[in-house]
């Protein structure tokens, strides 16, 4: 029994003395990183990526909108209304990554925002499904923003130079509010900024199904803009000047907007459109929400000699889902005239007017006034439209909005030649969103 007892406790010990070497042997373990806080000025939700000195922020929304409005008349092409949508549903994704890291000459900026839309047929439209992945926005369904900023450079999809939208409401008014590719150059004086850009204008033609296209991009848009922020609110005006190279389809298009002589066939001499636009925007006296928003009027105002109607919003504006209740679009849209090989330039003049106000922390309303004057000169086909939003938004939580607004739209002056839209000069829409922000 001895001898048992002894081997059994020496078997033990030299089990310990062996453990005891191997574990001495095994590598320590490292060091847990933890996720640590960026401290990015004027920005909050950043956090640096473990293992480097490169600070990320992550965000995006979920939001889905139901959009419905009246059926004024039947639209060309459309067939029977029976088989049109009264509403129609969007939902859209966003997702974005904001990298930063400083540098011996400052902070170097990596931005990529995706975003994907679908649409389960426009209002006044036949029933269909679109992933937003056909037609001219295909690119910017998947890639709606992805550039790089670094020491006054700005180079890749961005917000134009030439824009400036902080408008309070769903829709967009008669504004410019694209993103394009840019390469640009921003030099900053304290509060002021003073911004030159070459910006992609084939983003900004408005169909190659017109009967006046650009032959093709020589020169990119030149878009220059100053800019102050400070604490009272922030101002801006900006500047372009786009080359144009006109050139007509072969032979007659069954739907042109504007019959014109000499239309066909033909290429007429290159010439440079201009535009200048000034916007500003004044922060109200008044009590902010704990993420410091609080009330402001907005106000917009642009002048287009040949830019293209893009640069006055024309395209951009989303009054509802369907055409039929964004009567303007039935006018005439072009950014030229060609008449006998000669190149005549579409003058227009937007302007718009909106304010916000908290009623409380949970709930706050907008209303704006939009106005948008397109001038052909040559032809008899002028038109003029205007249109007055308002909304109620509430937010139960933060970052959560659930919100109503009406649209009312007017055409004042519907062209006299090549409109093809209803009878009825103006119709309302509504819409409902809720949208939550992460």
């Amino acid at each position: 029994m001895k001898l048992v007892k002894s081997l059994a406790l020496g078997s033990v010990a030299a089990f310990t003395t062996m453990a005891g070497a191997q574990a001495a042997d095994l590598p320590g373990a490292e060091p847990v990183d933890y996720v640590k806080v960026c401290d990015v000025k004027g920005s909050t939700g950043f956090f640096y990526i473990p293992g480097t000195d490169t600070c990320l922020q992550v965000g995006g929304f979920a939001r889905l909108e139901v959009t419905s409005g009246e059926i004024v008349a039947k639209a060309p092409g459309r067939g029977d209304l029976d088989f049109a949508n009264r509403t129609g549903y969007r939902v859209r994704a966003r997702v974005w990554f904001d990298a930063r890291t400083e540098t011996e000459y400052g902070a170097v900026r990596t931005f990529i925002r995706l975003q994907i839309q679908r649409e389960t047929g426009g209002v006044g439209q036949a029933a269909r499904i679109s992933n937003g992945l056909t037609g001219l926005d295909a690119d910017d369904s998947l890639v709606d923003q992805a550039f790089v900023q670094f020491a006054g450079l700005t180079a890749g999809i961005t917000d134009s130079f030439w824009d400036f939208k902080p408008y309070p409401t769903f829709q967009n008014p008669f504004i410019s509010d694209r993103t394009v590719p840019v390469l640009a150059y921003t030099a900053k004086m304290g509060d002021l900024s003073a911004s030159i850009a070459l910006e992609d204008k084939s983003a900004r033609y408005r169909s190659d199904a017109q009967a006046f296209r650009n032959a093709g991009q020589d020169i990119p848009d030149i878009v220059a803009n100053v800019r102050v922020k400070q604490g009272w609110g922030e101002a801006q005006i900006s500047g372009v000047a786009h080359r144009i190279n006109p050139k007509s389809n072969i032979g007659p298009i069954a739907t042109r907007p504007v019959p014109v002589p000499g239309e066909f066939g033909s290429t007429g001499d290159s010439t440079w459109g201009w535009g200048v636009q000034g916007g500003v925007k004044i922060n109200l006296p008044t009590a902010s929400t704990s993420d410091g928003k609080g009330d402001f009027v907005w106000a917009q105002a642009g002048y287009i000699n040949g830019a293209g109607l893009s640069y006055v919003g024309i395209g951009d504006q989303n009054v509802g889902s369907g055409t039929t209740q964004n009567i303007a679009g039935f006018n005439p849209q072009r950014d030229f005239l060609l008449i006998n090989g000669n190149t005549h330039k579409t003058e227009a003049t937007n302007a718009n007017l909106g304010v916000l106000h908290y009623w409380s922390p949970q709930w706050r309303s907008a209303l704006q006034g939009t106005y948008i004057d397109v001038n052909y000169k040559k032809i008899n086909a002028d038109w003029t439209t205007g249109a007055i939003t308002g909304n109620l938004i509430w937010t139960p939580v933060k970052k959560l909005d659930i919100g109503a607004e009406v649209v009312y739209i007017k055409n004042f002056d519907k062209a006299k030649v090549g409109y093809t839209g209803p009878k009825d000069d103006d119709a309302f829409v509504g819409r409902l969103r809720v949208q939550r922000d992460f």
